[in-house]
C-alpha cells in the first residue's frame, strides 16, 4: 500500500511540474492602441496579419515564444459547387514562424464602418468635380482657362483633392504598427 501511494505521489507531482512548465510557456500576443491593449492572441486563436513584405497572412496560432510566433497558415479560396454556385473552401499552407518585429498591420474589425468624411474620399471626389467641372465650363464659354480669376478656383479644386488624400493617408483601413498601435509579448 505504500508504494501504490507514493508511485500515486511521484506521478501527482510530476503532473504538478509539467502544468507549471506549460503555464510558463504559455504568452500572450498583444496588439496596443497608446499602450492599452485592443485584442490579445493566444495558442490556438486565429490571426490575420500584415507580413513584413506587404502580404496579408491568416492561420491559426501554433506557439507564441519570447520574441516570435508561429502559425498554421491557411487561405480562404472561392470555388465553384456542384450545384453552381460559389463557396468557400480552406487551402492549408503549412506552419509559419516570424517574429513579431516583421508585423506591419492588422486589420480592423468587422463591422468597423468607415464614412467617406473620414477616408477622405468626400474630399477628393468634390475637389475633382469641382476642378472638372471649372474646367468644362471654361472650355465651353471660350475663356482662357489659366486667367487671373480662374487661377483661384482650379487651386481651391486641388487643394480639396489634396486635403481629401491626407486625411485617406492619415486614416487607413488598418491597423498600421508604429507609433500609435504596438505589438507585444507578455
Amino acid at each position: 500500500m505504500k508504494i501504490l501511494l507514493s508511485l500515486w505521489l511521484v506521478l501527482f507531482l510530476i503532473g504538478k511540474l509539467e502544468a507549471q512548465a506549460d503555464i510558463k510557456e504559455r504568452h500572450l500576443l498583444l496588439l496596443k492602441d497608446k499602450g492599452v491593449v485592443i485584442h490579445s492572441y493566444t495558442v490556438g486563436d486565429p490571426i490575420n496579419f500584415e507580413f513584413s513584405n506587404k502580404q496579408w497572412l491568416t492561420g491559426y496560432i501554433d506557439w507564441i515564444k519570447n520574441d516570435s510566433v508561429q502559425i498554421n497558415q491557411y487561405a480562404l479560396q472561392s470555388t465553384l459547387t456542384m450545384f453552381g454556385t460559389y463557396g468557400q473552401d480552406t487551402l492549408k499552407l503549412g506552419k509559419f514562424a516570424f517574429q513579431i518585429n516583421e508585423l506591419i498591420g492588422f486589420p480592423k474589425e468587422k463591422g468597423y464602418y468607415n464614412s467617406v468624411f473620414t477616408n477622405g474620399a468626400f474630399l477628393k471626389t468634390g475637389g475633382i468635380g469641382y476642378l472638372g467641372l471649372n474646367i468644362i465650363n471654361s472650355l465651353s464659354n471660350k475663356d482662357p482657362l489659366l486667367a487671373n480669376d480662374n487661377l483661384p478656383k482650379l487651386f481651391g479644386g486641388i487643394l480639396a483633392w489634396t486635403g481629401g488624400a491626407l486625411i485617406h493617408k492619415s486614416n487607413p483601413n488598418y491597423r498600421p504598427i508604429g507609433k500609435r498601435f504596438t505589438v507585444e509579448i507578455l
